[in-house]
């Protein structure tokens, strides 16, 4: 399915060097999806110093996760995070600090800068705690907005099955099932999911109607009352 089109004008901000000197450079696919991801996940987070993600927060993230996976049915979304993790800090793009933080030890990943230089080695020296950051909300995604003026309100309950109806469905798909929801008169979302569900089985029946779907000839002219079919239908003798 084709990208449809950004929902937004405001676009990320990222270094030049990016462009010029890291991303010309870089062959790994994991490499290149987690440095984009880590530089999106960045570029979100107010009052940090320094601005920086963790490996837990990197790993329950769902968006990388999905998009590592289709690097490789066989791995790990864990292990080609690893690999795409240590590709970049190999390349000096990403500085990786470990550091404890309740009695556990986290690991931390930061841009390569000046300043995150310079508080890499400072805080290893001194194994200092970290303040706490603040992350922008996501953008709603347009999917919760049909489905909120066209179905109803949505519980987390249902955030979370909306979601996981995304991994499995191509997003028309949702988005024709809640406008056939609204013809239907049946605003639920137990009836999109059937009519999802319905469409993986079955496929996808471009005709609304039976009346407008073509008829199969041969299924009623061949086999055991095919004979009687077809000397009903002839009107040679009339």
């Amino acid at each position: 399915m084709p990208f449809t089109g950004f929902t937004t004008d405001r676009l990320i901000g990222l270094p030049p060097e990016l462009f010029s000197e890291v991303l010309p450079q870089i062959t790994l696919a994991s490499e290149l999806k987690v440095t984009l991801h880590v530089f999106y996940r960045l570029n979100r987070q107010r009052g940090a110093t320094p601005r920086r993600v963790s490996w837990d927060e990197l790993l329950a993230d769902r968006v990388p996760r999905r998009g590592l996976r289709a690097i490789s049915k066989v791995r790990e979304p864990e292990e080609i995070l690893a690999e795409g993790l240590d590709a970049a800090i190999q390349r000096a793009t990403l500085l990786h600090i470990v550091l404890p933080d309740d009695g556990r030890s986290v690991n931390w990943y930061v841009v390569n800068t000046t300043a995150n230089r310079l508080w890499v080695a400072e805080a290893t020296l001194a194994g200092a705690a970290l303040a706490p950051q603040r992350v922008l909300p996501e953008e709603r995604p347009a999917l919760l907005t049909l489905y909120e003026q066209n179905i109803g309100l949505i519980t987390p309950l249902l955030i979370d099955e909306l979601r996981e109806a995304e991994e499995r469905y191509p997003a028309h798909w949702i988005e024709d099932a809640i406008r056939e929801a609204v013809r239907a008169n049946a605003r639920s979302w137990r009836y999109i999911k059937k009519v999802l569900e319905r469409w993986a089985a079955n496929g996808r029946q471009h005709a609304t109607d039976r009346s407008e779907r073509p008829i199969d000839v041969d299924k009623y002219t061949s086999g055991a009352y095919g004979d009687l079919f077809r000397r009903g239908s002839d009107t040679s003798d009339l």
